[in-house]
């Protein structure tokens, strides 16, 4: 049975809690601030109040199953958050690519990184990324990477594991390739200290290069530095 409740304030979560029994998460925002309260038999996590079009109230079961929404749901929005509430679940991401080569990442922290594990339909011993002295043929995957790997069609691949929403990438002076976190992340929030990103030289790929505003999950990237240093990807849920 589907259960689904719109509150004003704590106690009428307390209350519809103990009316229906309830034992597994519930996910509840009541525009306040932002944080995690846990009980005894439930969670509540309050989403920030930012005018995000994200739901303002509903239910999951002990599985992360949703039982219950106010508006439709952003899945890997909703994944991430899952997985921060019920603690180090595995979370699945679906990686689309093309035929032919495509620039791609590692979304999420696996157990087996090994290319034709993760991208079973793509073509063997055709994993490159790039260094200061060129290409290089790989056969894993290391996360803040970005790879070539070609395809003989269309497709997509579910990676499983755990969600990255912190990753640190060193980049040398010149072309770069880089992949993203578990969420996409807007190129400007990009963690850059030292500056070292130079305007408008983030490109994906997609039949061709094309400049870009985002580092989403599963993709490759170009990115020119001006210099060695770290950047940072972090998560906007946090």
């Amino acid at each position: 049975m589907v259960i689904g409740i719109t509150a004003n304030n704590q106690n009428q979560i307390d209350n519809f809690v103990e009316e229906n029994g309830i034992t597994y998460p519930i996910l509840f925002d009541p525009g306040g601030g932002g944080g995690v309260q846990g009980g005894e038999t439930y969670d509540l996590y309050y989403l920030p109040n930012d005018g995000s079009p994200y739901p303002r109230d509903f239910i999951i079961d002990e599985s992360g199953i949703i039982q219950y929404a106010n508006n439709e749901i952003d899945t890997e929005w909703m994944l991430i958050i899952l997985n921060e509430l019920l603690g180090n679940q595995e979370i699945e991401l679906t990686v689309p690519y093309s035929e032919n080569w495509n620039m791609i990442g590692l979304p999420l922290s696996v157990e087996n990184p090994d290319a034709q594990f993760l991208f079973p339909e793509s073509v063997e011993n055709t994993l490159f990324t790039f260094t200061e002295g060129g290409y290089s043929q790989e056969s894993i995957l290391n996360s803040g990477i970005g790879y070539w790997l070609r395809f003989q069609s269309d497709g997509t691949s579910t990676i499983s594991g755990q969600s990255l929403d912190e990753l640190s990438i060193e980049l040398t002076h010149g072309w770069n390739m880089i992949s993203g976190i578990s969420q996409t992340v807007n190129v400007s929030s990009i963690n850059d200290p030292d500056q070292l990103i130079i305007d408008g030289t983030v490109y994906g790929f997609n039949d061709g290069y094309e400049p870009t505003a985002t580092v989403d999950p599963g993709q490759g990237y170009w990115i020119r530095s001006s210099g060695n240093g770290t950047i940072t990807l972090i998560s906007s849920i946090h």
